[in-house]
């Protein structure tokens, strides 16, 4: 039977996908593309890009990360480009509170300053404090703003982060 049907376009892409990760083009800890980039680079529709992408998350390749996208499953080399750009300001924050710009118990800039500071909206300043809040490199002390976090937790607080 040399006369059969031609594969489905999800798994067309979803194939092509697979061998841009496995290429190193999607390196571990990466972003795969949007859904919107993809349809657009492929030609076809959101159904076809979700279901290639179904399939990439079921054999453990890409992880969906909620309003964040989809990244390669992985750790991220220690030199890599950052994937997104509040991944990019979280590390250049955390390199300014690392060299001493803002020292232990610092109070932060507000989101409007560093968002200019950086050339960025507001909200991925936001995401790249949530990072850094996640670390435990800063801490939110509500109605007052964000601080470079001590070494060890407040006495004040009974409750572990």
């Amino acid at each position: 039977m040399t006369h059969g049907k031609a594969q489905p376009a999800y798994a067309t892409l979803a194939e092509d996908l697979r061998q841009r990760i496995a290429a190193g083009e999607y390196p571990p800890g990466g972003m795969i593309p949007s859904e919107t980039a993809l349809m657009q680079s492929y030609g076809v529709a959101r159904g076809t890009v979700r279901q290639a992408l179904a399939e990439l998350e079921r054999e453990g390749l890409v992880v969906s990360q909620m309003g964040r996208g989809r990244r390669v499953q992985g750790q991220a080399a220690e030199d890599a480009k950052p994937a997104t750009r509040y991944e990019d300001v979280a590390n250049q924050l955390r390199a300014a509170i690392k060299a001493g710009e803002f020292p232990t118990d610092a109070r932060l800039p507000g989101e409007p300053v560093l968002a200019e500071r950086f050339g960025t909206a507001r909200i991925t300043v936001r995401k790249a404090l949530e990072v850094l809040q996640q670390e435990g490199l800063i801490v939110v002390v509500p109605s007052k703003g964000r601080f470079v976090a001590t070494s060890s937790p407040p006495s004040n607080t009974n409750r572990e982060s």
